[in-house]
């Protein structure tokens, strides 16, 4: 019984195998390079393309007045955090408080 069920293994994957064959596609058997050779030397052989479209025309934004002074940018240098990793540089700005 164990021979016959071996033989009824072999000959399901053998089935199985061959007509999987069928269904494999066939084009990368045939597949083609797509390698390519040129010499570029700085000179165009067609003209550059035109841009079809005018540049948009120029925005204008309203000046921005702060009533209030700017912050100080400050420098904060690296340093390790409790945790033993380091935290580099950076600039952070300092605001006063604004009172009226």
């Amino acid at each position: 019984m164990k021979r016959l069920s071996k033989r009824w293994v072999f000959a399901l994957f053998a089935v199985l195998f061959l007509s999987s064959l069928f269904l494999v596609s066939v084009e990368p058997a045939l597949a083609k390079t797509k390698f390519f050779f040129g010499l570029n030397v700085g000179v165009p052989v067609t003209p550059y393309p035109v841009y079809a479209y005018h540049p948009p025309a120029p925005v204008y934004y309203a000046p921005v007045y702060l009533a209030y002074p700017p912050c100080a940018r400050v420098w904060t240098p690296g340093y390790y955090d409790p945790h033993g990793n380091w935290v580099f540089g950076y600039h952070r700005h300092v605001c006063g408080p604004y009172g009226y």
